[in-house]
């Protein structure tokens, strides 16, 4: 019993006495082959899908779930930042004074950014810019 290859597809072989193998046997006639696909959810990989989802019912429940909370958390953060219009002039800022920060801080700020120029030097400078 001699094998060769499919004359049709070249991929198969069969029995010197047969002419086609039986995929493409299958093909010619124009069987089409059943596919049994398993799908799984997505999500936990255990249970088989919805129709026309990619997850179970109870992954897809838990989705759902999850954007309706995302939903009502962005209305909730539009509501709470509306400040459309709102220019930075506008805003009240209130400005600590040197009273608020402790000697000892305010001692190691001076001494890490350097204390170069006086209050009053800082006064006439801001004259000069106001010109």
């Amino acid at each position: 019993m001699a094998l060769k290859k499919c004359p049709r597809c070249e991929l198969n072989y069969i029995q010197a006495e047969e002419s086609y193998c039986n995929v493409c046997r299958r093909d010619i006639k124009g069987e089409v082959e059943a596919e049994e696909t398993v799908t799984v959810c997505i999500e936990c990989g255990e249970n088989e899908p919805v129709k026309g989802s990619e997850y179970c019912s109870a992954c897809l429940r838990e989705v759902l779930r999850q954007e309706k909370l995302a939903e009502a958390s962005d209305d909730e953060e539009e509501a709470t930042l509306d400040i459309d219009g709102v220019e930075l002039d506008d805003m009240d800022i209130p400005v600590s004074s040197d009273d608020d920060i402790p000697e000892t801080e305010l001692e190691e700020i001076e001494n890490e950014f350097g204390d170069d120029m006086s209050d009053d030097e800082f006064d006439d400078e801001d004259d000069l810019l106001d010109n």
